[in-house]
């Protein structure tokens, strides 16, 4: 019994999908990252991208990369996330907390070893 309570619970927190909460909504966001860190620190960054949003599906890009993510959005508190599926050895993550900011996340690999590269910065979306 304790544990379906438990389960009920996790499920009732968990995080709508956008395609139940905007199903035919599409928009754009620009987003510019100004920091980013690394194992060895942080530094300035200029980096920016957009995320082409329909529904719980994104398209990512960059001045390199397009990428196809997958991702929910929290009404509760309006962040909005997205994934990637692996790609040449490469994950991406990003986050839109609204007003408060938004972060970036890219797994990846150097000499062997995994990295994280984590970016933080702000998203707007494109009227």
């Amino acid at each position: 019994m304790r544990r379906s309570v438990l389960a009920a619970a996790c499920l009732a927190a968990s995080p709508a999908l956008s395609e139940e909460i905007h199903p035919d909504r599409a928009f754009v966001l620009n987003c510019d990252f100004g920091r980013s860190c690394i194992s060895d620190g942080c530094g300035e960054e200029d980096y920016k991208v957009t995320l082409e949003v329909e529904g719980a599906q994104a398209r990512f890009r960059d001045h390199q990369v397009t990428l196809n993510m997958t991702g929910g959005y929290d009404p509760a508190s309006g962040q909005m996330s997205f994934t990637s599926e692996p790609s040449d050895g490469s994950s991406y993550f990003v986050t839109d907390f609204g007003n408060a900011g938004a972060v970036l996340s890219i797994h990846t690999q150097s000499e062997g070893r995994p990295i994280v590269i984590a970016f933080d910065g702000r998203c707007e979306e494109v009227q």
